[in-house]
Formats: structure tokens, sequence, C-alpha cells
């Protein structure tokens, strides 16, 4: 018998007390399609597997920790990933105008691009959840 009033009450709990009910999931490693060595673990994803209803909690902290930062106005107009609204034609046309208003002035440009791998898995904690 579907109860969607129980599970909004579940999840509402769940984000009031920072706790995630579902606390387990199956983890599936998946080979990278051509890697030259396989012994190697950059070889290889893990795939973590939840239920629906844990994905589903996942999707609406994700749209409101979105919100607040829209909210609260935290990243520039130039920060395109996982931004509403902001894809990969808007990041090149805004790229574009940068470049051309740069090359009209005759001033001279750079540009700098980051690619970090293992970004996350070297993330300290602490800083990320840190109140200012």
């Amino acid at each position: 018998m579907a109860s969607p009033d129980l599970l909004t009450r579940i999840y509402n709990c769940s984000i009031d007390t920072g706790v995630h009910p579902w606390k387990h999931a199956m983890v599936v490693i998946l080979n990278k399609p051509n890697k030259p060595d396989y012994s190697l673990t950059k070889a290889y994803r893990p795939i973590s597997l939840l239920e629906c209803i844990a994905k589903l909690l996942e999707k609406i902290v994700a749209k409101r920790v979105n919100a607040d930062i829209i909210s609260a106005d935290l990243l520039p107009m130039s920060q395109f990933s996982s931004r509403l609204q902001h894809n990969t034609i808007n990041t090149i046309a805004t790229l574009m105008h940068k470049i051309q208003a740069t090359c009209q002035t005759s001033n001279v440009g750079a540009l700098l691009l980051f690619d970090i791998s293992g970004f996350f898995n070297n993330v300290n904690p602490e800083h990320v959840t840190q109140v200012f």
C-alpha cells in the first residue's frame, strides 16, 4: 500500500536530522573500456547501487543545496558545472565571447583549464563543512 505522506515525513526527518536512513548499498566494480593495464585501480569504476527511495532522497537534497546556492548567489556567472540552465553550449559561447573581446582590444589573454583527477577523493571534509 502506497503512503506518500509517510515517505514525506521520513524524508523531512532525514533532512532535519542529517541522517541518511538507507546506509547500505551494493557496490559493483566495472571495467573502464580500453584501459591498457587492468592491474591498476584506475582501470575500474565502482558503482554504488542504492534503493530507489534512497536515490530520491539524494535528489531532493541536491535540489535543496542547489536552490540555496542560487538564492545566496554563491557561484559566479562564469561557473557552469552543475548549474541549471548552464550547459556546454553556454560555456563555449561565453568563452568565445571573451576571446573575441580580448582580441578586439589588442590585449593578451590567457586561459587556464583544470582537470583534477581524484579531486573528491582528496577533499578535506572538515574544510568543506566549516561554517563561516
